[in-house]
């Protein structure tokens, strides 16, 4: 591993570039979308903080800013270029960019290491040599780039601009967005993110050991295809997650996704039960997709530490309480049963217990008044037997209450009984039956959330996400961290 001052340095500019230009843009209005202009026209909405710079075949304007027709004529110092033009005219904009004193080249062009024809490969190498001889470090080929709020440096509209705790590389450009729309919609933000492809120079480990050091990311996340460098992962992995948790989706695990990840980005997937003894030996968190990923991100974020399996379930509505059991426990939570202490607590409460569940699961009707439910919740929230609290709603289920009553009486009951709590406690807000166009279940949703909760569309995808935060505890604990 190098010196952490020297990485956090040495990766400055990807992240906070004070001057910026995008190659590949033209003032010809007659083309309905031109890349380049785009991702000009994209850091202008953004509200880019560094210069930014036009570069293109033909004088002009764009977007307001003059065009200028190579790198080299640009009139001031320059650490960042984003390439977007044909992959054939690449090796003479680096030997450009070089002479230029340029930092950082993002390749977005494809065409490189990742096609058949062995000359994309020789083209990749070519670009690299002459990268190296300048000391120009590239992203990519074939990737989105660097999306980094505090710089308001993006590369895609509707991304916040709110900076957050969570770092994400990502081999593939469009599991990258994917991930920050997701992450957003659930109030994850983001310190940095790279959309890296083909890894010719900056890769997989690059960003795991900068992540690991940078100050500003307090979670590491990533989306891997493969990798040309496993003893180096492997270690730059176990030094990772003794620090921050690495919560990592491994794709291309099948024959047909091995094939794919090389056509994508010339990855080398590599055997699944290697990664996966791999992934298990490190500590790091293995999903299998982009919502399962940012299940667990909010966990840690929203959660102190998870030491147990052992689940209180509290919901209303019997079926869903009996479904949500059997989805907790089949994922690896367990449901102890409520000693017959606080059984009778719940009973004087309620004064029977007909229409409810009073063992574990527990069924406590909000409809009934919310002092009552409050009450009942109190009197079991503490209980010893219970490392974690999982709360149930499950709108849409009673025959007599309008929609919009149902969950404005489900949400509340949720937010005052998680704010209760003394555990780990998560919110499922379970919607069975289509959303419909009146918004109800997103705002409830959102509400959730904005109340400072993880939250998550199922039980199973709650409990999913608390076994595989306990799992990497109990490793940390294992190892005495």
């Amino acid at each position: 591993m190098t010196d952490k001052t020297n990485i956090l340095q040495e990766f400055e500019p990807l992240f906070f570039p004070k001057s910026l230009a995008v190659v590949g843009a033209t003032s010809d209005e007659s083309l309905k979308v031109n890349i380049g202009n785009r991702f000009i026209e994209v850091l202008l909405e953004f509200g880019f903080t560094g210069k930014l710079y036009a570069v293109g075949i033909k004088e002009g304007e764009v977007s307001g800013l003059k065009i200028y027709q190579n790198v080299k004529d640009i009139p001031s110092e320059l650490d960042y270029v984003i390439a977007v033009i044909p992959n054939r005219l690449i090796p003479q904009l680096v030997e450009d960019c070089g002479q230029k004193g340029v930092k950082v080249i993002h390749l977005f062009v494809s065409g490189f290491g990742e096609i058949e024809d062995k000359m994309g490969a020789e083209l990749q190498e070519e670009i690299l040599h002459i990268a190296k001889n300048y000391g120009i470090r590239l992203i990519g080929p074939n990737c989105m780039g660097t999306y980094c709020p505090s710089a308001r440096l993006t590369f895609a509209v509707g991304f916040s601009a709110v900076a957050g705790r969570v770092g994400y590389l990502s081999q593939s450009g469009g599991q990258s967005i994917l991930g920050i729309k997701e992450a957003n919609r659930r109030n994850i933000f983001f310190s940095k993110v790279v959309s890296y492809g083909n890894a010719a120079d900056i890769n997989e480990c690059d960003l795991i050991e900068y992540f690991t050091n940078d100050p500003e990311t307090d979670i590491i996340t990533a989306y891997i295809e493969g990798t040309n460098h496993g003893p180096r992962l492997f270690e730059l992995l176990k030094e990772a997650t003794k620090r921050k948790p690495v919560v990592l989706f491994k794709c291309a695990a099948t024959e047909g996704g091995s094939q794919a990840a090389v056509s994508h980005t010339s990855a080398i997937a590599g055997s699944d039960l290697t990664w996966e003894a791999l992934l298990q030996q490190t500590g790091a968190i293995r999903v299998y997709n982009i919502k399962e990923m940012f299940d667990v991100v909010s966990v840690l974020q929203h959660c102190p530490e998870i030491r147990g399996l052992n689940t209180l379930l509290v919901g209303h509505g019997g079926g869903s309480c009996v479904q949500a059991s059997d989805d907790c426990c089949r994922v690896g939570l367990k449901m102890p049963i409520l000693p017959a202490e606080l059984r009778q607590a719940l009973m004087q409460v309620y004064k029977t217990d007909a229409g409810n569940i009073f063992k574990n699961p527990l069924d406590i009707n909000p409809y009934w008044g919310m002092d009552k439910a409050r009450e009942a919740f109190s009197a079991v929230a503490g209980w010893d037997g219970a490392d974690v609290i999982l709360l149930l709603s499950t709108p849409e289920q009673t025959p007599f209450m309008p929609r919009e009553f149902e969950y404005k009486v489900t949400t509340k009951a949720l937010i005052e009984w998680a704010k209760l709590s003394p555990k780990p406690v998560v919110l499922a807000l379970n919607v069975n039956t289509m959303p419909g166009d009146d918004g109800i279940p997103e705002k409830s949703f959102i509400r959730l959330q904005e109340a400072g909760f993880a939250v998550f569309p199922s039980a199973e995808r709650a409990a999913t996400a608390l076994t595989r935060v306990y799992r990497y505890y109990q490793w940390r604990r294992r190892k005495g961290l």
